[in-house]
């Protein structure tokens, strides 16, 4: 597997093939997955040291989607057209990102962002 990289207006993600997401650029909305405290990464910084491995990424214009092996859907950052959740009515920090609930017994196998909206397909 290739590493490869998304980027969007002001906020990159990268994918290595050794399953390390890297983040960069603007999270003045959460963007990047990272804490409030950090409106801006200049240099990129690794995200989910946790156990959560993660098999595809994408972006939108202030909103990030990550993909796990295991099937869940993880979104982060601005939500004001709810392109994150219909439940929440602020942006999604890392702090609560959110995972995507689906209908029991489906798991999510591809996403894609759009600039203010997100798109998953289910098995």
């Amino acid at each position: 597997k290739q590493w490869y990289q998304r980027r969007v207006r002001g906020h990159c993600l990268a994918l290595t093939e050794f399953d390390v997401v890297y983040a960069w650029g603007w999270n003045n909305k959460g963007q990047l997955g990272l804490s409030r405290e950090n409106a801006m990464e200049n240099m990129p910084v690794p995200l989910f040291e946790e156990d959560m491995e993660i098999d595809y990424i994408s972006c939108g214009r202030s909103h990030s989607a990550f993909l796990t092996k295991d099937k869940s859907l993880y979104l982060c950052g601005w939500n004001k057209y709810k392109q994150c959740s219909e439940d929440a009515n602020e942006d999604i920090y890392l702090d609560n990102r959110l995972k995507v609930n689906t209908p029991s017994a489906t798991d999510v196998v591809d996403v894609v962002c759009g600039p203010w909206s997100t798109y998953f397909t289910t098995d």
